[in-house]
């Protein structure tokens, strides 16, 4: 008993954190994106699936798969309806399931899943290929105003979820009917930025980190972001708010795990993304992907997904989707 107190002291030392429990995963493990490859929730995936495995965290093998489809809502019913129990599954979530569940559209709540943890934040865009005739916050606000259907918005999830609410935001605080605004969903921030490059859209409503590398390489030109203030790493990023829209829109990324799993599962499972946020390969992470460290584990975390998912049903019916 002395020793292993003295090896988690050492651990603790190092690491700032210990793991108490005796289950630990005996197998591969499975990581779900609800969308297309080259979205948010891809991105949480593979990169924290990539980190575990890196930092030595978890030992087992871990693949990613992406099963898009309904917003993330085949992926929300497979893992409930199906995969119940599994101590090696976890699948990401963000504020977009909050949404699909405060629609409606499906009988699912936070209490049918199990949520672990909040392990990044990002804030939303609207961005489009560098060259258009929207380049500027300014002439999107002014088509807007002159015809709210003549400019097209697309992203990647369902009519009523997280990439529309940025687009129905914006045409509330021009006094616009928000559900008159032109939105085209896809099956994750990959296709709507094909789309977008392609000319099929005017403007892509996803999230900054989804359009990092065409930002760097020129291809795409970010109008604004949806953040109270301009991001530290990115200063010559307007916010809309600066530009006289008042929309702003973090965005959170987290993992969750199916319904039925033991408190040991569920504490090692915790305690593993909590040691993850830590290590320098996660921090790289964040700057990589343009990440914010804002993080939420156990109790906090689901207390915070309730509380939105209450919030959002008064905001849908605000914007008129309910």
């Amino acid at each position: 008993m002395k020793r292993t107190l003295l090896l988690c002291l050492a651990v603790i030392a190092v690491l700032g954190f210990c793991v108490f429990g005796e289950w630990e995963p005996t197998r591969g493990i499975e990581f779900i994106a609800p969308s297309g490859a080259g979205g948010g929730w891809d991105a949480i995936c593979r990169n924290s699936s990539r980190v575990l495995g890196e930092a030595n965290i978890v030992s087992q093998p871990m693949v990613v798969f992406n099963m898009p489809g309904g917003g993330g809502m085949i992926a929300l019913a497979y893992i409930i309806e199906q995969q119940a129990g599994n101590e090696h599954l976890l699948f990401a979530a963000s504020n977009s399931i909050s949404f699909r569940m405060a629609s409606g559209l499906t009988d699912y709540t936070y209490a049918d899943v199990t949520p672990i943890a909040q392990i990044a934040s990002e804030f939303g865009v609207y961005a489009v290929a560098t060259g258009s005739d929207y380049e500027t916050l300014a002439a999107i606000v002014a088509a807007l105003q002159a015809d709210p259907t003549s400019v097209t918005f697309g992203g990647g999830s369902s009519p009523g979820s997280m990439d529309h609410i940025k687009v129905a935001l914006l045409g509330k605080d021009l006094g616009l009917v928000p559900t008159e605004l032109t939105y085209v969903p896809f099956q994750g921030g990959g296709e709507a930025l094909a789309a977008l490059l392609g000319g099929h859209t005017d403007v892509f409503t996803g999230d900054l980190s989804e359009i990092l590398g065409y930002v760097k390489s020129g291809e795409i030109t970010v109008a604004a972001i949806l953040s109270d203030e301009r991001l530290a790493n990115y200063p010559d990023i307007p916010t809309a708010v600066e530009q006289g829209v008042d929309v702003i829109f973090p965005v959170w990324r987290g993992l969750c795990m199916p319904p039925g799993l033991s408190d040991e599962v569920v504490e090692f499972w915790t305690g593993a993304l909590e040691q993850m946020v830590r290590t320098d390969e996660w921090k790289d992470v964040l700057v990589e992907r343009a990440w914010s460290d804002v993080t939420k584990f156990g109790t906090e975390f689901s207390d915070f997904v309730n509380a939105e998912y209450d919030s959002y049903k008064l905001l849908l019916e605000e914007l008129g989707f309910q």
